[in-house]
């Protein structure tokens, strides 16, 4: 009687080698996804041009366009910092430059973040500038803060801390406010729109977290612009962001966000007609317990020229 082999096995195989085989396969996929997110993605500074409609928008400011910087976290003078102004020989001037916070990380990068605005002013002269500040500022010590926000204004940056200023364009004056950053609780909406005319037509307001859309909303703001989330920085395939350290709503991450689309998020309906857009962010923050990886995977770095648009024109 013959013997015969009830499986198709080769003798001389290791049952063991598909599951090393993809082991391995698993680890190199993962070696080359960390060195994407920590080499290559953090650098590569996208340029968005994204169309706002607003309904109380003049016609007379119709196509009016904003540049929006957020989250530099300048710690010195690196890889990024050069990309970043090279980008910007290639942006058309802006009616209007907005710096949304976060400049530094660190005290230590006061200098080259001064170099880098001394720069974008340099390249749009005479443009009008504001700016407010983020958390990362306030991990500095109250002196050394407020010798930054006097050296920042010295490079023609309107810093708003808590406070509103007219600002005329094409003939048209509209309000631009700004609060101090939200997100350690420095922020004062009141006293930011503070005898603001009150028949304003239009009224813009900066705030570093977006976490502010509900009071902004109910205070009759039509166009907030932020920053913080780093539009989560890591972001997952079919979940999305991992972090945005946005209290009022995950998912108000980044991006445009019109009325429809805050109620939606918020699944309440907060009133006022609120558009707000929040910036990816050029720089990164490191994760909190491994304070050594500051990644960015599946969302790119950001410099935002924003085109408004007035649905009465």
């Amino acid at each position: 009687m013959s013997l015969r082999h009830s499986n198709n096995l080769n003798p001389g195989a290791d049952p063991g080698f598909g599951s090393v085989g993809m082991i391995a396969g698993g680890l190199a996929g993962a070696a080359a996804v960390a060195a994407y997110a920590l080499a290559v993605e953090p650098y590569r500074l996208e340029l968005t041009h994204p169309e706002v409609f607003l309904p109380r928008l003049p016609p007379a400011l119709d196509g009016l366009s904003v540049l929006l910087l957020a989250d530099p976290h300048i710690s010195r003078w690196g890889r990024r910092e050069p990309l970043l102004l090279e980008l910007l020989e290639t942006v058309a001037p802006p009616d209007v430059i907005v710096w949304a916070g976060d400049f530094i990380q660190g005290k230590v990068g006061i200098p080259s973040v001064l170099r880098v605005c001394r720069a974008v002013a340099e390249r749009y002269p005479g443009v009008p500038s504001f700016g407010i500040m983020g958390n990362a500022e306030h991990k500095m010590r109250l002196e050394f803060r407020r010798d930054f926000i006097r050296q920042l204004e010295e490079t023609g940056i309107v810093v708003l801390m808590n406070e509103w200023t007219p600002l005329t364009l094409r003939g048209v004056t509209i309000t631009v406010a700004g609060v101090d950053d939200p997100y350690y609780g420095h922020a004062d909406l009141a006293s930011a729109l503070a005898g603001a005319p009150t028949d304003a037509v239009f009224t813009l307001l900066l705030s570093h977290s977006p976490q502010l859309a509900t009071q902004a909303a109910r205070a009759g703001v039509d166009l907030m612009l932020s920053g913080h989330t780093h539009g989560g920085q890591f972001r997952v395939p079919l979940v999305g962001p991992v972090k945005t350290q946005n209290p009022l709503a995950h998912r108000l991450d980044c991006g445009l966000f019109r009325p429809r689309d805050l109620a939606r998020v918020l699944k309440r309906d907060p009133g006022g007609h609120l558009t707000t857009y929040i910036s990816r962010g050029i720089g990164v923050a490191n994760f909190p317990r491994v304070w050594w990886l500051s990644p960015r995977f599946l969302c790119r770095p950001e410099v935002a020229r924003l085109t408004l648009r007035s649905t009465a024109g």
